[in-house]
């Protein structure tokens, strides 16, 4: 199968002939990988979990990396990315455990040599850092946030934690929360940015919004019954901004 995030939730009869074309051509270049190529493209992904079950081709060896968002294994192929399904996975017959560990390792290696611009978006002292690139897989190095803050925002304080979002594939949005304005900031701006970047951006991930705090991602936003998203800081989130609760130390 094609790239699960490139397209919208409809399409029209042309865009659906041009994906199955891109199906075809792309088992074609699966089936005649050998072990070592197999190996060399097994790339591991994240991904917005309800896209990728809704496929309905079966994908329960996927690891759930935070709310709404899952990590996946794809091939990272010269015309195309492709998600692997449980199928695919079973053809192999390999443990998972080894074909996580080897995409994995895959990933830092497209971190650490991604061409990956570092922008700040916003007006001003109000505004965000945003890691955009020409990788598939710009979004998927949070699956390794520490390394990625390492890579791009060298000496970055991380005592209160990292506001973070992967509005589509090929962007990443981080604010840290070293003091309490920072934190306030990440709040205000994160998650308009966000759902702005997941409805305009090419490949969308997801419109929510992460605290990474000490290793733990808790989600800071809560679908509304009209699909709209609502903020909801935790208590520790709540205290680092003054009003009480548990602060961050």
């Amino acid at each position: 199968m094609p790239d699960v995030d490139a397209d919208g939730p409809s399409l029209d009869e042309a865009v659906r002939a041009h994906l199955e074309r891109l199906t075809a051509a792309a088992e074609t270049d699966v089936d005649a990988l050998t072990t070592e190529q197999f190996d060399a493209a097994l790339t591991s992904r994240l991904v917005a979990r309800d896209r990728v079950h809704g496929t309905g081709l079966g994908f329960s060896y996927a690891v759930p990396f935070t709310e709404h968002i899952d990590e996946v294994l794809t091939l990272d192929l010269p015309t195309t990315v492709v998600t692997l399904p449980d199928s695919r996975i079973a053809a192999t017959r390999r443990q998972v455990s080894t074909l996580l560990e080897i995409g994995r390792s895959n990933l830092v290696r497209e971190m650490e040599r991604a061409d990956v611009e570092v922008v700040r978006l916003g007006s001003g002292r109000r505004s965000v850092t945003a890691l955009v690139g020409d990788s598939a897989y710009t979004a998927s190095f949070a699956r390794f946030l520490l390394d990625a803050v390492d890579l791009w925002l060298p000496g970055a304080d991380l005592h209160g934690g990292l506001v973070f979002a992967m509005p589509h594939r090929h962007a990443l949005v981080l604010q840290t929360c070293a003091t309490q304005a920072e934190t306030r900031l990440a709040l205000d701006l994160v998650p308009s940015l966000a759902a702005e970047m997941f409805d305009d951006g090419t490949g969308p991930v997801s419109p929510h919004v992460y605290h990474w705090y000490h290793r733990e991602i808790t989600c800071l936003t809560e679908e509304q019954a009209d699909g709209s998203l609502e903020v909801r800081p935790t208590p520790l989130v709540e205290g680092m901004l003054g009003r009480g609760g548990r602060r961050a130390s």
